[in-house]
C-alpha cells in the first residue's frame, strides 16, 4: 500500500510539474518558438485562433497517447508517416466538419491552414520527441497543456489583431473609431508574440524567486 501510494504521489507530481512546464514555463510558442507560423499566418481573429487550437489539440492529444504507448516498439523512421497519415485524416473531418455544420465562411478562411495542422511541427516535437519516452498519462498531460498553452498564445494574439485590424471581437462590433489594417500583418503578431515572451519571462522569474524564497 505505501510503496502505491508513493508512485501515485510520484506521477501526480510529475503531472503537475509537466503541466506547468509545458503551458506555461516552457510555453511551446513562446519559449520554444514551435508551431509560431499559423499564428503569423492565420491568427488574425478570435474565432479563426479557437478553431486552430481545437485543431491542434484534436491532432495532439491522440498522436502524443499513440506515441507513448506504441512509439518505442516502431522504428524510428516510421514513426512521422504514422502520425502524420493519422493527423491528416483527423483534419479531414475537421475540415468537413467546420465546412458543413459550423461555417462555410470560417472554413474558406482557414482551409489552407486546416491541413497544415497535420503536419505543424508542434505535434512532431512534442508527439514525435516528447511522448515516445513517457508514460502515457504523462504524455496526455503534456499534450493539453501544450495545446492549451498554445492556445492561450494564439488566442491573445488572434484577439488583439482583430479588435486593432477590424475593430470587432469574435466578430462583435466594438465601435472603435481608430482601425490600424497593419494589425493584420505578420510582423505585428511577431512584436506581440515579442512582448508576450518577454512578460512570459519576467512571470517565470518572479514566481521562481517566491518558490526559492518558501
Amino acid at each position: 500500500m505505501g510503496q502505491g501510494n508513493n508512485r501515485l504521489s510520484k506521477t501526480l507530481n510529475e503531472m503537475k510539474d509537466t503541466f506547468f512546464d509545458s503551458f506555461l514555463a516552457k510555453n511551446i510558442v513562446l519559449v520554444q518558438a514551435i508551431g509560431i507560423s499559423p499564428i503569423l499566418a492565420a491568427g488574425v481573429t478570435l474565432k479563426n485562433g479557437v478553431v486552430l487550437t481545437l485543431c491542434t489539440a484534436a491532432v495532439l492529444i491522440p498522436a502524443s497517447l499513440f506515441m507513448s504507448l506504441f512509439g518505442d516498439k516502431l522504428p524510428a523512421w516510421v514513426r512521422p508517416p504514422i502520425y502524420t497519415v493519422g493527423a491528416a485524416a483527423i483534419m479531414l473531418g475537421a475540415a468537413i466538419f467546420i465546412d458543413r455544420v459550423i461555417s462555410h465562411e470560417l472554413y474558406a478562411s482557414l482551409y489552407i491552414f486546416i491541413p497544415l495542422t497535420a503536419v505543424n511541427s508542434l505535434v512532431s516535437y512534442r508527439a514525435g520527441g516528447f511522448s515516445v519516452s513517457h508514460e502515457p498519462v504523462i504524455a496526455l498531460t503534456d499534450a493539453v497543456a501544450s495545446s492549451l498553452g498554445f492556445g492561450l498564445v494564439i488566442c491573445v494574439v488572434s484577439g488583439l489583431r482583430e479588435i486593432a485590424a477590424y475593430g470587432t471581437l469574435w466578430e462583435n462590433p466594438l465601435n472603435f473609431s481608430v482601425v490600424l489594417s497593419e494589425a493584420s500583418l505578420p510582423y505585428a503578431a511577431f512584436l506581440l508574440l515579442g512582448f508576450m515572451a518577454a512578460f512570459l519571462e519576467w512571470l517565470t522569474s518572479v514566481i521562481g524567486q517566491k518558490l526559492a524564497k518558501n
